[in-house]
């Protein structure tokens, strides 16, 4: 791992622009890359006022954009019919993918938002949300939403604390693992909650 920390350092050196683009969109798309961190550190190289931290926000914001676009049709064109074939054999049903998109439908704009902040939902959120059939519009509206606030937050915390990058990156992922046990417990409680819920109603209709 500190190998890789530091050849992706030296490519963020060498070719700041582009590799951030790469990173963000495939880290986006699907791919388990470093891409905020990636963020963190170009921002980090702006604040030395080698290049320009508004280009690396616009970058990283365009980046996220485009790689969950393409993320949300890789669901969509690619996942839900894979499921849909072989779901039977793991266990998924129909009424499992119904579930999953009356959930997205319901529950999404919140998942999209606040999961790209969130290391794990950053990566599989957008190919989640179009295996799930969220709506389209919905999913470009908060993706982009969640991408340029992600991009100008991030990018200005590398850039203000760029002097001490790994000190940084260390309180990021605790913040971001904090925030995914909340979701975890949210989401846990209310699919709880629903199940109670559903039992409740099922109970008074057949006393009826």
């Amino acid at each position: 791992m500190p190998d890789f920390a530091q050849h992706l350092t030296r490519l963020l050196q060498t070719y700041t622009y582009p590799v951030l683009v790469l990173l963000v969109l495939l880290e986006s798309v699907g791919v388990p890359l470093p891409g905020e961190i990636a963020l963190v550190t170009a921002a980090a190289y702006a604040s030395l006022g080698h290049i320009s931290i508004y280009i690396v926000i616009i970058l990283a914001a365009t980046g996220a954009i485009v790689g969950g676009v393409l993320g949300y049709w890789i669901g969509l064109k690619g996942g839900l019919p894979l499921v849909a074939h072989y779901g039977g054999y793991i266990g998924v049903r129909q009424s499992h993918i119904d579930r999953a998109h009356a959930f997205f439908e319901k529950n999404g704009a919140k998942t999209i938002l606040f999961g790209r902040f969130i290391a794990i939902l950053r990566t599989w959120a957008a190919i989640i949300a179009g295996t799930a059939c969220m709506s389209f519009t919905k999913f470009v509206t908060y993706n982009t939403i969640g991408s340029v606030i992600w991009a100008i937050v991030f990018g200005w915390l590398g850039y203000y604390f760029g002097r001490d990058l790994p000190l940084l990156e260390t309180y990021i992922s605790r913040a971001s693992f904090g925030i995914l046990i909340v979701l975890a417990v949210g989401i846990g409680a209310f699919i709880i909650w629903k199940r109670h819920a559903n039992s409740r109603k099922k109970a008074r209709h057949e006393l009826h």
